[in-house]
């Protein structure tokens, strides 16, 4: 078995290859550098190949930096060997168990193939393109949002100045009528891409049947776990969403219980909008937030109460295959 550790830069690839027998742990060859470009991955699996380390037997693990990490874990898993892209603050944890001083390309390498062979993380799949396609649209839709923002800020300070410039005024203006198109036009794609794929099409009339849960919602979970299909438990759905409870308590000291935040930010923020909506509707998530504020929780602790179940709700129709039902209560387990 062989563990490729790869620290992935803007322009350089550093690797160290590792191989695991009954006798140990040896390293093969010194830390090799590759650029980070079709013809530096292609290097790459021709030096994989001088070692025999081009196949199912090989494990590479890299940290998750964005579009700089994407080609070469495509590179790799078509290459067939199996592919981790692991999230950067696992890395720098367990390099504090390390108790590693100093820095470098070459330690990050070096450090990367130590965790692949000790931690051995979960193997990552890529995306379907249709999915990726939807992923792209929505962080676009989302960076309008924020142009559009900032636009309205400006205009409204214009609207109380003494005397504006109405040129500018109009430029502004103008600017807001183009982005009000191409948020529109956004729109208009994204629901022709869910529409036109099958699969995103059943997988967002699953999660449209839940109250609470429209369009946008069902897109952002779809896209921003698209990964996480090997999860077997809602509650690992609450994780990487930083919606579960984070308890404190150490001997006699009880610390006030609130959730992580240690997840994905756009899923705990629409959750929380759908548990405000789902908090004004009249169905079995309103009396589960309603009993819990009569039972004395603040409201904003039972609205993130009442995200993290509409969450639960998600993942249950989307493993089920089933829509929403109301009265629906899990059935105990059968006896042994």
């Amino acid at each position: 078995m062989f563990i490729l550790g790869i620290d992935v830069g803007k322009s350089e690839l550093y690797c160290r290859l590792l191989q695991t027998t009954e006798k140990g742990v040896s390293k093969l060859g010194g830390i090799q550098m590759f650029p980070n470009t079709e013809e530096g991955r292609y290097c790459l699996k021709q030096w994989l190949e001088g070692h025999q380390a081009l196949g199912d037997t090989t494990h590479a693990v890299m940290e998750a930096t964005g579009v700089y990490s994407q080609r070469i874990a495509h590179a790799i898993y078509t290459a067939g060997c199996q592919v981790s892209v692991v999230n950067g603050a696992q890395i720098k944890y367990f390099a504090r168990t390390k108790l590693r001083r100093g820095k470098t390309d070459k330690m990050d390498a070096e450090l990367i193939a130590q965790y692949g062979l000790i931690m051995k993380p979960a193997v990552w799949q890529p995306t379907r393109d249709e999915l990726e396609h939807l992923r792209a649209l929505m962080s676009e839709r989302d960076a309008i949002q924020t142009l559009i923002t900032m636009e309205k800020g400006r205009h409204h300070a214009m609207d109380h100045q003494q005397n504006p410039c109405l040129t500018v005024v109009e430029r502004c203006e103008a600017r807001q009528k183009l982005l009000g198109e191409q948020l529109d036009q956004v729109d208009e794609e994204i629901k022709n891409t869910i529409q036109n794929d099958a699969i995103l099409k059943a997988q967002v009339d699953l999660l449209c049947s839940i109250p609470g849960v429209g369009l946008l919602t069902a897109s952002i979970l779809l896209t921003e776990t698209h990964h996480l299909e090997n999860l077997e438990t809602a509650k690992q759905w609450a994780a990487y969403a930083g919606l579960s409870p984070v308890p404190r308590e150490s001997g006699q000291f009880k610390g006030r219980t609130t959730i992580s935040k240690v997840g994905n930010k756009k899923i705990r923020n629409i959750l929380y909008l759908s548990a405000l909506t789902v908090s004004r509707m009249h169905n079995e998530q309103t009396e589960f937030y309603q009993r819990l504020v009569e039972a004395g929780k603040p409201k904003k602790v039972a609205l993130i109460a009442l995200a993290r179940k509409i969450l639960r709700i998600c993942f249950a129709v989307l493993r089920s295959g089933e829509p929403y039902a109301a009265g629906h209560r899990s059935q105990p387990a059968l006896p042994a």
